[in-house]
């Protein structure tokens, strides 16, 4: 590989709309191998490196975490009859999770438009006592009593 296909951290920051924090955080975490080192110490990234990343941006985008992601790049390493298994149980499991995650969002969803909808006016309010705010306290003393 020639000098010229090698590219430093900047330069994939730039092409990946990554941070460098990021590169060297994920370089941390072991999701690449350590890149070579130029005579002056900057990294020196190969195209693949870039296109490894891009990857990694494309699965959390997903919904995979970095963990989840870990996996699939070890697995691809045993071909892809194992990666694909994986990737589809992976889907599996965020489908369900994300089917949770919604249900929950839409029940607080509804209560605050229950709340929005019993809104307390200020004139109303100064006749209780409420620590700090009456629109999200009063259900609170809805329940005590």
């Amino acid at each position: 590989m020639e000098k010229d296909d090698r590219f430093q951290i900047g330069e994939v920051a730039e092409q990946t709309n990554t941070s460098v924090d990021t590169i060297r955080y994920y370089e941390k975490l072991g999701l690449f191998e350590k890149p070579i080192r130029s005579e002056g110490g900057f990294r020196l990234y190969p195209k693949e490196f870039i296109e490894k990343l891009r990857f990694i941006k494309k699965a959390q985008s997903l919904g995979l975490t970095l963990k989840e992601i870990e996996q699939i790049i070890c697995c691809s390493k045993e071909g892809l009859n194992p990666c694909c298994n994986l990737v589809r149980k992976l889907f599996t499991a965020k489908i369900e999770e994300f089917g949770s995650k919604i249900k929950e969002l839409q029940k607080m969803k509804k209560g605050l438009e229950m709340l929005l909808s019993e809104w307390v006016s200020p004139k109303e309010a100064k006749k209780h006592s409420y620590a700090v705010c009456p629109q999200i306290e009063r259900e609170l003393k809805k329940r005590r009593r």
